[in-house]
């Protein structure tokens, strides 16, 4: 989904991605992996919301939850990722779904990168 005037584009890896600076990013992850520096590179992996073993579901029944832009190993640590605009704009809903994540994965670390 485009917004907020960032252009969709594709990484060296064939990927399309939502914004130019994503797909840099892509690209030097890639290459992080190539040089071992991180493992398992995941584009744009899942999670969905749960609270007390129930899914935290939306109106419209759809399961609420999160995609991050990547997801990977770095040493024994698994790191997700979101790159965000240099501006540090960020959406409406965006800070509560980070805080969501935060509460609901707390072994995971979530990196915002501009």
């Amino acid at each position: 989904m485009t917004r907020f005037f960032a252009k969709k584009a594709t990484c060296g890896n064939g990927h399309t991605h939502d914004s130019r600076a994503e797909a840099k990013r892509c690209d030097d992850l890639h290459l992080l992996q190539r040089a071992g520096k991180i493992q398992g590179l995941t584009v744009q992996p899942q999670f969905k919301y749960a609270i007390n073993g129930d899914w935290l579901k939306l109106r419209n029944g759809h399961v609420a939850g999160y995609t991050a832009d990547f997801q990977y190993l770095e040493g024994n640590k698994l790191v997700v990722e979101d790159v965000k605009a240099k501006n540090g704009y960020m959406g409406r809903d965006m800070p509560l779904r980070l805080a969501l994540f935060r509460h609901l994965f707390p072994d995971l670390e979530l990196r915002v990168t501009k």
